[in-house]
């Protein structure tokens, strides 16, 4: 690993910080970071900044190195003052190195690995910051424990992730900010940085902006684009118009009422299943007509972002009394959200919004050619659409104690219990026939890298019944304590007192062998107990999985077992994941389900996890997308993420992609529909083999996500 000793003099500047709060003094860092940065006077701040602009060679700013455990012990956040003046959003990445131990490889959902060639940190945080936004980018150091991936939000910040291994703030060796996107000759940002600096406090926020950046239809103001409404009057012709237009579509006539194909047959079970004929894997639907599921998720009539804390940036909000809008006003308080989408619709429609949206969008999707109401879709709205849908089932099975993140204590006697009344909501389903299957739950936050979950309950001494069963099957594995002393290096008196031992690392490496091979344990028991359930309640439907963010270990492929589908997330580019694998290893069909390409053309300054220069590659890349996966044999479904899109202020977690096959006022990307229309009019007929896939690639750009 190549090492760069940077000394950093740590000052205290008060005037740019709260009392006793150290500050990186911004004079030193430019001096260790001269490639890329200068202190001159500041467009976005007063006074001198640094000014930071990213090369093809160099991204990354090192604030921090050095050996001073109290200074990140004793402090609760690292705060960096940023503005920039880009088109598009900024991808702050924070990383943090632990002495001379990194991490293994911390990949994210996209499949890039955080780090480069002077070495891996041990945890990356990445976090999205508005254009044209003075912003205290806040991150809490509590973060470093591991425990959460996703970051609450602050004012003017956007969406942030946490991925690594768990480290103690006071381990910190060294600490990074890496500015993105950068790719000649499209994305080539400059930024600000006005300060950086630890603090006890929360900061408070900079001063309301002097013009608002969101204006009274939710959308940006800081620039135009084709398509922008830009008056009422704009708005009532669309959605009038799409409702008019609605009522006299149907799906093509060579399908099923529930989409399938009518040129291929097979027996008829009354509910959808998949079938293996010898070249490929399918669905069947209920009258035994083939299918592939090509969905869209989020088929609903929200788009609602928070407001709280950010008031000043928009141009019109309505009073919380007024009778028309306070359906689009949720929570209070520091969780208040908006919902410019629901405005857009009660503006036109009046108190006939919801019926009217149904009817509009029962339209389009069949117009579009979509068979599937995809995942996080308003499932009232579903069950009478006439159209096959999918459904996430809430509440996954927990217990008060949490082994590793979100992976529950399964030995205990709770997660049965639990699991039990998990299993009961599928009760109003188990008849449905326009059900294709379940997904037990969502990205599993412990699945979120290929981390041991047997070792990471040990990180404290919280008893668990699993910690209890894990020093029993141990008892089992070794003869006598005094083997397993020898084997892991330790010098316990019996097998029972290993359940109050803490590790930061591995004993030895036949220890970590041990952890992995219960982590194989309590994964199956994670999976089998809630399936044992729903099977019980609802043998019609298929268990389609619970939709992994990426295979991040095996331990993926063990809690696959049970599922009738395994389904993943699959951000690839330009085609999906591989899924071959998936399915050699499983023995199962393979369902996506999720993908996504954005651009910044239009209204967002955010691709999402996949990007693309403009509204018309969005259209070839999912055209290459959902066609190249539909020729492969064990690909039985792709849904798009997702219907509308996200809000330019940030959803409940701040993502604001432009990612929607509409846009906040409901009207369509017309290039991508037009795609859309032309895959779908020949899907089955790729799907079979008789007709080729669309085979061109889009100019691959770094995606803005956060």
């Amino acid at each position: 690993m190549k090492t760069t000793i940077v000394i950093i003099i740590v000052l205290f500047l008060f005037s740019c910080a709260t009392e006793n709060s150290p500050t990186f003094d911004i004079q030193q860092i430019q001096k260790s970071n001269n490639q890329i940065s200068v202190v001159e006077n500041g467009v976005g701040f007063e006074g001198n900044v640094l000014k930071i602009t990213p090369t093809n060679d160099d991204q990354s700013l090192t604030i921090w190195e050095g050996t001073d455990p109290d200074l990140w012990k004793n402090a609760k956040y690292l705060i960096c003052e940023i503005w920039h003046d880009n088109d598009f959003s900024a991808v702050l990445n924070v990383e943090f190195f632990r002495n001379e131990r990194g991490a293994g490889n911390i990949v994210t959902q996209s499949g890039t690995e955080a780090g480069d060639e002077d070495g891996t940190p041990r945890m990356s945080a990445k976090i999205g910051v508005l254009p044209k936004l003075k912003t205290k980018m806040v991150f809490p150091l509590e973060h470093l424990n591991g425990q959460e991936i996703f970051m609450r939000r602050f004012p003017r910040q956007l969406k942030g992730t946490v991925l690594g291994d768990r480290m103690k703030p006071e381990e910190t060796s060294k600490v990074i900010l890496r500015f993105g996107p950068w790719m000649e000759p499209h994305f080539m940002p400059e930024f600000e940085v006005a300060a950086v600096y630890l603090t006890n406090e929360e900061p408070e926020p900079f001063s309301p902006v002097k013009e608002p950046v969101v204006d009274k239809f939710g959308q940006w103001t800081v620039k135009d684009w084709p398509g922008k409404t830009k008056n009422e009057q704009e708005l009532e012709t669309l959605l009038e118009g799409q409702l008019a237009s609605a009522q006299t579509i149907t799906f093509p006539e060579n399908w099923s009422k529930y989409g399938g194909w009518k040129e291929r047959k097979f027996e008829a079970t009354g509910f959808f299943r998949t079938h293996n004929d010898g070249n490929r894997w399918w669905l069947v639907d209920p009258e035994g007509y083939v299918f592939v599921s090509v969905g869209v998720d989020c088929i609903r009539y929200t788009a609602s972002g928070v407001s709280s804390g950010q008031e000043d940036l928009f141009a019109w909000l309505p009073d919380e009394n007024d009778e028309l809008y306070k359906d689009g006003i949720s929570g209070r308080g520091e969780h208040q959200q908006v919902d410019f989408y629901k405005f857009n619709l009660m503006r036109v429609f009046g108190e006939k919004w919801r019926e009217n949206w149904e009817t509009i969008t029962s339209g389009q999707i069949r117009e579009f050619g979509i068979n599937t109401i995809g995942n996080w879709s308003d499932v009232d709205y579903a069950r009478k659409s006439g159209i096959p849908y999918v459904l996430p089932l809430s509440r996954f099975p927990s217990t008060k104690v949490l082994l590793y993140r979100d992976f529950p204590d399964v030995f205990a006697e709770e997660y049965e219990n639990n699991a039990k009344e998990f299993a009961l909501q599928l009760n109003e389903y188990k008849n449905d026939s326009y059900l294709i299957g379940y997904f037990l739950r969502n990205e599993p936050n412990w699945a979120f890298g290929a981390h041991d979950i047997a070792f990471e309950m040990f990180a404290t001494t919280q008893p668990s019944e699993s910690k209890n069963t894990f020093a029993k099957w141990l008892s089992v594995q070794y003869a006598s304590v005094d083997e397993l002393n020898s084997a892991w290096n330790l010098d316990l008196p019996d097998f029972e007192t290993l359940t109050q031992q803490v590790f930061d690392d591995y004993p030895s490496e036949k220890a970590k062998g041990d952890f992995w091979e219960f982590s194989e344990i309590l994964v199956a028991k994670y999976v089998n107990v809630p399936c044992d359930e729903v099977e019980k309640v609802d043998p019609n439907h298929l268990n389609l999985g619970m939709r992994y963010a990426w295979l991040s270990s095996d331990l993926l492929y063990k809690a696959g077992e049970r599922f009738d589908v395994f389904s993943i997330n699959g951000y690839g580019n330009p085609g999906p994941p591989e899924t071959a694998e998936i399915a050699e290893i499983s023995g199962k069909p393979v369902m996506i389900g999720e993908f996504h390409f954005g651009a910044t053309d239009r209204g967002l300054p955010a691709t999402g996890i996949q990007g693309a220069l403009s509204q018309s590659d969005r259209g070839k890349a999912y055209r290459y997308y959902i066609e190249q996966g539909l020729a492969r044999p064990e690909l039985i479904g792709m849904h798009y993420f997702q219907w509308l899109d996200q809000p330019v202020f940030g959803r409940f977690d701040g993502e604001n992609y432009n990612i929607g096959l509409m846009d906040i006022c409901n009207n369509p990307y017309k290039e991508l529909i037009e795609a859309v229309k032309q895959t779908h009019q020949k899907m089955y007929e790729v799907a079979s083999g008789t007709e080729q896939p669309f085979n061109e690639i889009i100019e691959k750009i770094p995606p803005i996500h956060y």
